[in-house]
């Protein structure tokens, strides 16, 4: 079975690459030709969407390549389908835990765009204005960017398949591929609650807490 679920989000990397590069190359010679500050802000923002736009794709390859194994191996921890029942109260669940996490990065990096927006220009005091405007454009587009993902991950949520695959570092649930296995990351915790012992399910659950940019937590119900 071949699943390619990061498709999108590789494209995405490259497009927000090559805008990178776009206005890196403009910012730059009309910066240079000019020498008007917003020309170099744009130089400036070219550059992060072209080191983001890269990171993107390097950490997206990474997950698909780890997908592509954890398909593959033969033996598996556990490998299952969830009941449909059982699967619309799961989706329901990970969607708020899916807002509740994008929230919590995206508030991170916009105070992170906020001190070099105000503190730019008292840290820098020639052209220190190019460090505003570079944290302001670089807030709107990452409200833009969480709200675009937020939303393509909760209805890939709602309409992926059902089938669970859990390895020694990697989860398949609900669409979604969860790795711990990566310079990013690392598990924190597995833990087997049996039948009742956890929110009153019915069912067993296992447990797994892992670290990557913000805590993450899968719950599989075998």
């Amino acid at each position: 079975m071949a699943k390619k679920i990061y498709g999108t989000a590789i494209k995405t990397g490259w497009i927000l690459a090559l805008i990178g590069v776009i206005g890196t190359v403009v910012g730059f010679n009309l910066g240079g030709s000019t020498g008007n500050d917003v020309f170099f802000a744009l130089m400036a923002l070219g550059v992060l969407l072209l080191i983001s736009g890269i990171a993107t794709v390097g950490v997206y390859a990474a997950m698909e390549r780890g997908l592509s194994r954890a398909l593959k191996d033969s033996a598996p921890l556990l490998r299952f389908t969830i009941a449909a029942k059982d699967y619309a109260a799961f989706a329901v669940q990970q969607a708020e835990e899916i807002r509740s996490t994008n929230k919590t990065s995206l508030t991170i990096a916009l105070i992170f765009c906020g001190l070099m927006a105000v503190g730019g220009p008292f840290l820098v005091k020639e052209d220190g204005i190019i460090f505003t405007f570079v944290g302001i454009g670089l807030a709107l587009f990452l409200v833009f960017v969480s709200w675009i993902a937020t939303k393509y991950r909760i209805k890939k949520l709602k309409t992926a398949d059902k089938e669970v695959i859990l390895t020694l570092d990697s989860a398949y649930v609900g669409g979604q591929f969860h790795i711990w296995k990566l310079p990013i990351s690392f598990l924190s915790e597995a833990v087997y609650f049996g039948a009742g012992e956890y929110e009153n399910s019915p069912q067993a659950v296992i447990r797994i807490t892992y670290h990557a940019i913000t805590r993450e937590n899968i719950r599989v119900r075998p």
